[in-house]
């Protein structure tokens, strides 16, 4: 299992940001508000790739003492503004492409060059040929919904050409009236998206690049280019290849509520932005990231939970005792508890339910003498389990329940055992930062590996659970919660 960690100082509104996430074939999102420092992470992280990134800050976006760190595998690079983000030597160096602001992003750099070559006809007819009919598809398909708008597209012959003219990538073009218009003329979306599906078709569908090896992939705010529908086929395109690939790894910056929908929770990552020392929340659930609570209507309760398996075992515990007749309830995982009772004070404030509706928190037990008094106030319950990755954590790694640790690996873990998985990850993380999810993030691996959904194996797990601990004094006070 490989882990990339970065630590950005100094740089832009970031004073210091330290992000990991394991290495590995996905579809993920960095979420924040405009001016958190997400853009400003994926350009740092973007240096593994195009050792230049960093040279595009301008000098008062840095200072002598900023830095960025990045390590894999034990190994790692440090550039630092002081040497103007030159390193000699670097360890870590992974394939990929990255696609930044929309105004600065590396698909401009040919632009001016290209309009004078052809304005001075120095690219002629014989230099140009046919766009590969994949490329002009998906351009078609992403953007106006059929195959076949863009089927005039052409492009630049092969690279022997692009670099008898000097420029640094393939530019494509379209032609109009009879005119040939390059890429960079064309709108900032269509732009966007040809320099994309050009990687996509001839690194991942052509295999151009080796596909044992990860490839990365860095998209910066595609929202600001394309419109909602587009966003939409695009992100379908990007599940797609990740779901074909061994090692496609796509890394998105969004604040769009159609792209967020779209992503797996456990693949969102919200940073927040508090003075400048950036925060992250992991995974990141739709509810929470975009407030599409406010958009529920028509219950009569409302329950923030903190995971998946919290709001199972809410769901079971419902449905088994009949707290459901005669009312409507909704239960909804946000994350964390800070997060939960973060949303319950805020969807308070704005009375979104209304008059006679209840909104309250179910959260894990273990915090309960921690919550900061400002949400004292806050209708709340305590689950008898902490969330799902503390619970497994405790059982298997500190032994805190041998029975249902035996029945766990029994039903879930016959190939590799759940000691054999400690093993490991006791070896990789003798000593690390939170040693639970990492383990999780392993028993979820292994999990997937043998075809077995994540969520199924939650529900099961829940069942398990519910026999081995006693809910009674939950149930109890759910179902007086729910009577008022």
């Amino acid at each position: 299992m490989k882990n990339l960690k970065i630590i950005v100082k100094g740089i832009k509104n970031i004073s210091e940001a330290t992000f990991e996430f394991p290495l590995e074939k996905s579809l993920n999102l960095i979420v924040g508000a405009n001016g958190s420092g997400k853009s400003t992470i994926l350009l740092a992280l973007s240096q593994a790739i195009a050792r230049s990134s960093l040279k595009t800050l301008k000098s008062d976006d840095y200072s002598p003492t900023s830095s960025v760190e990045i390590s894999l595998n034990g190994v790692a690079d440090l550039w630092e503004g002081k040497n103007t983000w030159y390193l000699k030597n670097t360890n870590i160096s992974l394939n990929g492409m990255y696609e930044g602001s929309l105004f600065y992003g590396t698909r401009f750099n040919d632009s001016r060059k290209v309009d004078s070559l052809i304005q001075s006809g120095k690219i002629t007819q014989t230099d140009i040929v046919d766009a590969d009919d994949y490329i002009k598809e998906k351009l078609s398909f992403i953007l106006h919904g059929d195959l076949n708008h863009y089927k005039s597209l052409k492009k630049i012959r092969n690279k022997h050409i692009s670099n008898k003219l000097k420029l640094e990538n393939t530019p494509y073009f379209n032609s109009i009236n009879s005119n040939i218009i390059s890429q960079y003329r064309m709108s900032s979306g269509e732009c966007l998206l040809i320099s994309l599906l050009h990687f996509v078709y001839n690194s991942i569908v052509r295999r151009s690049l080796p596909a044992n090896e990860t490839i990365l992939v860095l998209i910066d705010e595609i929202e600001l280019a394309l419109h909602p529908i587009a966003v939409s086929r695009f992100i379908d395109l990007m599940n797609e290849l990740v779901r074909s690939s061994q090692e496609l790894m796509v890394i998105l910056t969004s604040h769009s509520p159609e792209v967020i929908r779209k992503i797996q929770p456990k693949n969102i990552y919200k940073i927040e932005n508090n003075s400048g020392v950036i925060s992250i929340v992991n995974p990141g659930f739709p509810s929470y990231v975009i407030r599409d609570v406010y958009k529920h209507d028509g219950f009569d309760y409302l329950l923030l939970v903190e995971d998946d398996l919290a709001k199972t075992v809410v769901d079971k515990v419902l449905e088994q005792k009949n707290l459901k007749s005669s009312k409507l309830v909704h239960v909804v995982p946000v994350g964390g508890w800070s997060n939960v009772l973060t949303l319950q004070k805020e969807l308070l404030n704005n009375n979104v339910l209304g008059i006679g509706r209840e909104i309250f928190s179910v959260i894990d037990g273990d915090v309960k003498n921690s919550i900061p008094k400002y949400f004292e106030g806050l209708k709340k319950l305590f689950l008898p389990i902490k969330s799902i990755e503390k619970f497994l954590y405790e059982i298997v790694i500190e032994n805190q329940n041998t029975q249902l640790k035996k029945t766990i690996n029994d039903k879930y873990f016959q190939v590799e055992s759940l000691d054999a998985l400690a093993a490991e990850h006791n070896l990789q993380y003798p000593s690390a930062d939170h040693p639970d999810k990492k383990f999780y993030f392993r028993l979820r691996k292994n999990l997937e590996a043998r075809g077995i959904d994540e969520l199924m194996f939650v529900h099961k797990l829940a069942d398990d659970i519910m026999s081995a601990v006693s809910f009674s004094s939950f149930e109890k006070s759910l179902e007086k919660m729910l009577s008022k």
